[in-house]
């Protein structure tokens, strides 16, 4: 069977990975999960930003049923070990990235496309695209979900995401932090070329050593990200000047 996803390094630094089953709205199943990881395990030390998009009308409609089928008998760490952790893991490895990960979301970002799009350092967003966490319209507790949106919204949020599903519009996902940038349709493309070809003129231990600090130091008190500051500072010039 042929990859779902689709993955091209360009010349000038950028990876860019795309979800590859548009006939399937780009839903995430275990393989595409499996294969970005793949690809984001062989970042070589030149890669600027990583592009992370959907082919087609949608970012990604959600996750592709993992549920065993009625009448299976499976222990709870057994259903964890397939249903959770794999997703869980495919989240850390996103938030992980050594460099910027920036989103181009069109189209529905359900569920696991939600996550994703909350997951970008910079995910932009055509102002027809929708937000939505759905799991509890089928009876699923979405909180692998609500693991990768924890970090952008706020609790109340969460609740009413989940609670009500509401379908949410780009402006508003904006407004309450799940994604970065809104703009016409017609200007995504543009709009994401713009970001790219700006982090692209940067060398690599300088967007490194940015995505460390947004990374680790957010939670940290003042002076904790004070001395953070300083060590990964000396750490990026030095690269630069070896």
């Amino acid at each position: 069977m042929a990859s779902e996803i689709r993955v091209a390094k360009r010349d000038d630094g950028i990876l860019e990975i795309a979800l590859n089953a548009p006939d399937a709205g780009n839903a995430l199943s275990a393989e595409m999960a499996l294969d970005v990881t793949a690809a984001l395990g062989q970042i070589d030390p030149e890669t600027r930003v990583v592009l992370f998009t959907g082919d087609g009308p949608n970012f990604c409609a959600g996750r592709r049923a993992t549920m065993p089928p009625p009448g299976t008998r499976k222990t709870a760490l057994e259903l964890k070990a397939l249903i959770a952790d794999p997703v869980l893991d495919f989240y850390e490895v996103l938030r992980n990235v050594p460099v910027p990960v920036i989103a181009k979301v069109r189209g529905k970002a359900a569920g696991v496309g939600c996550a994703l799009a909350a997951l970008a350092d910079v995910a932009v967003a055509a102002d027809s695209a929708e937000f939505s966490v759905p799991e509890m319209n089928h009876d699923i507790a979405p909180t692998l979900v609500l693991t990768a949106l924890a970090e952008r919204v706020t609790r109340t949020t969460l609740a009413r995401m989940v609670y009500t599903r509401d379908v949410i519009k780009a402006a508003e996902a904006k407004e309450i932090g799940i994604i970065a940038i809104v703009v016409p349709e017609p200007q995504l493309d543009g709009e994401v070329e713009r970001i790219l070809v700006q982090l692209s003129k940067n060398t690599p231990p300088v967007v490194r050593g940015i995505k460390t600090y947004l990374n680790t130091s957010m939670e940290m008190s003042f002076a904790a990200r004070k001395v953070h500051a300083g060590l990964i500072n000396g750490i990026v010039t030095g690269e630069k000047f070896r």
